[in-house]
């Protein structure tokens, strides 16, 4: 069982304006390709991770920066509709709101350009901010469209704090410090733990291998995400693999922020609620609502609500 004391999630990272285009298939070089429709979308790891939590019905507090600009707004709409608390989300002229620039193909896989404008401006006034507000009755999610040093730093507040933390080490690193390994939760894509550990993980049972060898490096809970074929885990004496939920996927932007934010509310509910939940049941509620994120376009629209989460379970158990 997974008895973590949880009371608020806590995000400190990145906000974009996702401007997408949907395509036959994904540019190569020199190529010029034809979009078929085109629109923008609140987006950003950090603020995806703050949604998903929030849409799992966990109080989430942002902390993080935007631009004085146009892309500012529309970049924070989702996130302030949802009532996740902007109080420390700053606003600065030093440069523009963080902006993606996404291809979709036929198949919903997606291919990333990430502008990263005033989110590698955030600095020691962030720092500040956090400090103020983190306890150890907090989950932290980080990820690593912050400069990497201000991430370790915030790692090092919230060891003081006694504040649980999960990582989402995207984009990869194949350098990361060790501190970033001294968490609670880390949350890897395939591709991420490959770079991580420096090999290739093209099966499930080499992802197992790597959650596990993550794990042993000093990660409490490490879980590799797999996409269409799901996500696996090791804790303590436990591993364990859960499938992905079979659905009409569309556009899997953002389905991994989904389940990594989904993830950290299903823990933070668990201790408001008094009880505990098996990592097992949290992987597998996280996965239904990843799943259902890639039903539909964009990232932060697509995300479903708890009644939509609740019914595909109820389906899928029949």
């Amino acid at each position: 069982m997974w008895g973590l004391f949880l009371m608020s999630v806590i995000v400190f990272g990145s906000i974009n304006l996702d401007l997408v285009a949907t395509v036959t298939h994904r540019p190569q070089p020199g190529e010029t390709l034809l979009a078929s429709s085109f629109h923008s979308t609140p987006g950003g790891k950090g603020a995806n991770q703050a949604l998903a939590a929030r849409r799992m019905g966990a109080e989430v507090v942002m902390l993080g920066s935007v631009g004085h600009d146009n892309f500012a707004e529309p970049a924070l709409a989702l996130l302030k509709q949802a009532g996740v608390d902007l109080t420390y989300v700053e606003q600065r002229s030093d440069s523009s709101t963080g902006l993606a620039f996404i291809h979709i193909d036929e198949q919903g896989e997606n291919s990333i350009t990430v502008v990263s404008g005033v989110n590698y401006q955030v600095g020691t006034h962030n720092l500040e901010m956090l400090e103020k507000i983190l306890t150890a009755n907090d989950i932290l999610i980080m990820q690593l469209e912050i400069p990497l040093a201000i991430v370790e730093q915030a790692i090092a507040i919230a060891h003081r704090k006694g504040t649980t933390i999960l990582i989402d080490p995207a984009p990869g690193n194949s350098n990361l410090p060790a501190s970033l390994l001294a968490v609670d939760i880390l949350v890897p894509n395939r591709g991420e733990a490959a770079m991580i550990l420096g090999r290739p993980l093209e099966s499930i049972e080499e992802a197992q291998e790597a959650a596990s060898e993550l794990h042993q490096r000093g990660v409490k809970l490490s879980v590799v995400k797999l996409g269409s074929e799901g996500v696996v885990w090791a804790h303590e004496d436990d591993t364990g693999y859960q499938p992905a939920f079979k659905v009409q996927a569309v556009d899997s932007t953002g389905a991994g922020d989904a389940f990594a934010g989904a993830l950290a509310a299903l823990l933070d509910q668990a201790r408001n609620q008094g009880l505990q939940v098996s990592i097992a049941e949290a992987m597998r509620k996280a996965s239904i609502f990843a799943a259902l994120s890639t039903t539909r376009p964009g990232a932060q629209q697509s995300y479903p609500s708890l009644a939509e989460v609740a019914a595909f379970e109820k389906k899928s158990q029949q």
